[in-house]
């Protein structure tokens, strides 16, 4: 649901109220939550909004995957994670880039499949975490994308012309 401008104030019976504006799009979704709504507390979750991309745009880099992977004659996943890796975007909390620091000889990847390897030292090795693709806003996916058709073409594999991967981008958006 998408809201904005909220405003917090005290009802005449010294009850504290949010409000917020409805964005038109999600008009339904509210109407349909404050007729389910029981008279028992809820829990809510406020995150800023970002752009979802579009499933013809994960459909694409998926097909991407695929024909990378038998072009290198490598499982879809690993293409997938070495695709995320050399293009995907950094996992950053309050401006910081998310790091993990586990024991030599753990295998990271069993744990997390998208991650780099910084440094290491005798007390463990420490990676940084890439953001998963399902939680890549539009502009990240559209240049794991870029990455993906820059790749497959390095291999002789056909790709969308640049007139339709902007028409896929702005389909995302």
């Amino acid at each position: 649901m998408k809201l904005k401008d909220f405003r917090l104030s005290r009802a005449y019976n010294g009850a504290w109220e949010l409000t917020a504006k409805v964005n038109a799009d999600s008009v339904k979704e509210a109407m349909n939550l404050c007729d389910k709504q029981k008279d028992r507390d809820y829990e809510a979750v406020i995150k800023e909004y970002r752009e979802k991309r579009s499933l013809t745009a994960n459909a694409y880099f998926h097909v991407l995957c695929t024909k990378i992977a038998t072009a290198l004659r490598t499982e879809i996943d690993s293409t997938k994670q070495m695709l995320v890796k050399r293009y995907g975007t950094a996992a950053i909390v309050n401006g910081q880039p998310i790091t993990i620091t586990i024991p030599k000889g753990v295998l990271v990847e069993t744990y997390y499949p998208y991650c780099e390897w910084l440094n290491g030292d005798a007390n463990g090795d420490t990676y940084l975490l890439m953001k998963q693709t399902h939680v890549m806003n539009t502009q990240e996916f559209a240049r794991l994308i870029d990455g993906a058709v820059d790749e497959a073409k390095e291999l002789g594999i056909e790709t969308l012309p640049p007139e339709e991967l902007e028409r896929l981008y702005a389909a995302a958006s």
